[in-house]
């Protein structure tokens, strides 16, 4: 055993599923001790788990081992390379995470959700093991500022990934921040800002010229306009996800001109052949020539998000029909223009769509019902809340198609007033994957016996929205099935309700 060079044997050991297998092999020898403990603890986990109310010491235990100063057999704080402290965000303080800083070798650090840090603590820990990081979560630590991220801009030339999303807008994160991150940190792939509500263009612009190696921006809710989506457009060719939503924010300009005054235009030809995830949700005033530069120029995109682009016509989604068998997700929410025409086409030319959203599309029929459930054989999701034109025909056409039935998963019908629940038992009966159903406002369920299988409606929910609050998950979708087979199906069928 001593003739096989260490590399190999971690190696092996690496291949072991059992957490208690390595402990074990940890017994062996020295070697063997290092070399499975290294494994062991290069990504601990942690289980935030309650004993008679009390929560369980194993985390605190981590953390003494780490802060130990009396000399161990081994430095167990030298083997730590990622470590995830989401679990235990209830009860992480500053004081936990600057005892990470005898991790010098730490790559991945990932705090989502943990509210209680500040600045305070986060600073401390940067500034010591900033050289090795690699990738920073902060999702949801809403007390950081600005000194957060210079701090990481000073001290992390490595970084690649840095998630500052938030749940709820930010104000705390600003250019001077961002700007600074992105001069200095050049080597940065990945940077999520959704709801940093004080970043603006200013930021925007310094990443894309700054940071070419950008292969994922969310700028969700920031105050982007068209410069920066042109300077993003410019400089960012390796792109594969694209978020600039601006559903919450009226007081930014993206329109055709981002689009007509880039290179996507200019250079006609398709050079963006990594782009696979946009998500425009909100940006209101770009039309069909919008979307037809960019389909020309990104031909590989698997999900489209244009929730609320209301100028966007039949044109529009003809174009979107050039995408073909690459477009998996597409949302097409309150774009009330459409109509069965380009629907049709669509389900025809795209086979592979998982998920489609057509909610609000008032202009929707039956027909692009029937059609994509007769083409889109891998469709799990279909949006069609108010979608008021859409009758029994349409659900029940899914019956008759059973690829696409065996295969269906969620269905949104809310305000789809003209169903019944003969229509509805069918589709029960022939989706045996359905696990959400959505029916809320639909006349033929605003039944309190109909109505006892629903989950409760949101806390927040008025008194009306929760009186036509209708929407069966999981065991609440099997719980109408039995419901409806015992009340409304006899040996002639299903009688018409």
């Amino acid at each position: 055993m001593d003739k096989i060079p260490s590399e190999i044997i971690q190696d092996i050991l690496r291949k072991f599923e059992s957490t208690n297998d390595l402990k074990t092999c940890s017994l062996v020898c020295k070697r063997w001790s290092y070399l499975a403990l290294e494994i062991l603890w290069f990504k601990p986990s942690f289980h935030l788990r309650f004993n008679n109310s009390q929560p369980s010491s194993a985390w605190i235990t981590f953390f003494t081992i780490i802060q130990a100063t009396q000399q161990t057999t081994f430095s167990y704080a030298s083997f730590i390379r990622r470590i995830n402290l989401s679990p235990l965000s209830i009860l992480i303080e500053d004081l936990h995470v600057m005892t990470l800083r005898a991790c010098k070798r730490l790559e991945r650090l990932t705090l989502a959700n943990c509210s209680k840090l500040t600045d305070v603590g986060l600073c401390t820990l940067i500034h010591d093991i900033g050289p090795s990081l690699v990738s920073i979560d902060l999702s949801d630590v809403y007390q950081i500022t600005d000194a957060t991220i210079i701090e990481a801009a000073r001290t992390c030339p490595q970084l690649q990934g840095f998630n500052l999303s938030m749940s709820r807008y930010h104000h705390g994160i600003t250019d001077t921040g961002i700007t600074m991150l992105a001069i200095q940190c050049t080597l940065l792939r990945r940077i999520k800002l959704n709801n940093c509500s004080q970043v603006s263009d200013q930021s925007a612009i310094a990443l894309s010229i700054h940071c070419p190696r950008l292969v994922e921006v969310d700028f969700m809710n920031c105050k982007i306009n068209n410069q920066a989506l042109i300077s993003i457009f410019n400089h960012n060719q390796e792109l594969r996800e694209l978020r600039l939503s601006h559903a919450d924010n009226t007081n930014v300009l993206i329109d055709d001109g981002a689009f007509i005054n880039s290179l996507l235009q200019q250079r006609q030809q398709r050079f963006y052949q990594q782009l696979r995830l946009v998500d425009f949700t909100g940006i209101s005033i770009i039309t069909d020539t919008s979307i037809d530069i960019l389909i020309l120029a990104a031909p590989k995109i698997r999900s489209l998000v244009l929730n609320k682009c209301s100028q966007i016509t039949d044109q529009g989604v003809l174009s979107i029909c050039k995408l073909g068998r690459y477009l998996h997700f597409l949302h097409l929410g309150h774009c009330s223009q459409i109509t069965d025409l380009s629907i049709q086409r669509l389900a025809s030319v795209c086979p592979r769509i998982r998920y489609l959203d057509m909610a609000c599309c008032v202009n929707i029929t039956d027909v692009s019902v029937i059609e994509s459930f007769k083409h889109l054989s891998k469709l799990k999701r279909i949006g069609l809340v108010k979608c008021a034109l859409i009758t029994d025909a349409a659900i029940r056409s899914l019956t008759n198609q059973t690829r696409a039935s065996n295969n269906i998963e969620r269905i949104h019908l809310s305000y789809c007033t003209r169903l019944s629940v003969s229509a509805v038992a069918e589709l029960l009966n022939n989706c045996h994957k359905l696990n959400h159903l959505s029916l809320t406002q639909v006349p033929a369920f605003l039944r309190n016996d109909l109505q006892q299988f629903c989950r409760p409606p949101p806390k927040d929910f008025t008194e009306l929205q929760r009186n036509v609050f209708c929407v069966y998950s999981d065991v609440g979708v099997q719980n109408l099935k039995n419901y409806l087979n015992t009340m409304y199906f006899d040996r002639h069928g299903v009688e018409g309700q």
